[in-house]
């Protein structure tokens, strides 16, 4: 037999054939559902992944604002070969 022989005959229509698509429209129509569903379910996850990724860098600059102020407040270096504090800043 040759391909187009095997391809003619693979798609002949048989009683097997036919019972598969006797709900076409039904299958059809679960489909549709199902392509919805994921592509509900894929903006979902998309939207969890944003939002978190948002709160993680909200977290990070609060943490990193804090650090600035701690830093800030010990500032103040005592020199060690007098007894007197003085800033590190220069004012």
């Amino acid at each position: 037999m040759g391909r187009n022989e095997i391809r003619l005959r693979r798609q002949k229509m048989s009683s097997g054939r036919i019972a598969q698509h006797r709900n076409y429209g039904e299958i059809m129509a679960r489909h549709e559902r199902d392509i919805k569903i994921r592509r509900t379910v894929r903006v979902f996850l998309y939207f969890l992944i944003i939002a978190f990724l948002l709160v993680l860098f909200i977290m990070v600059k609060r943490w990193e604002q804090k650090q600035g102020k701690v830093k800030e407040k010990t500032a103040w270096v005592l020199k060690s070969n007098g007894s007197t504090f003085t800033s590190a800043k220069t004012h």
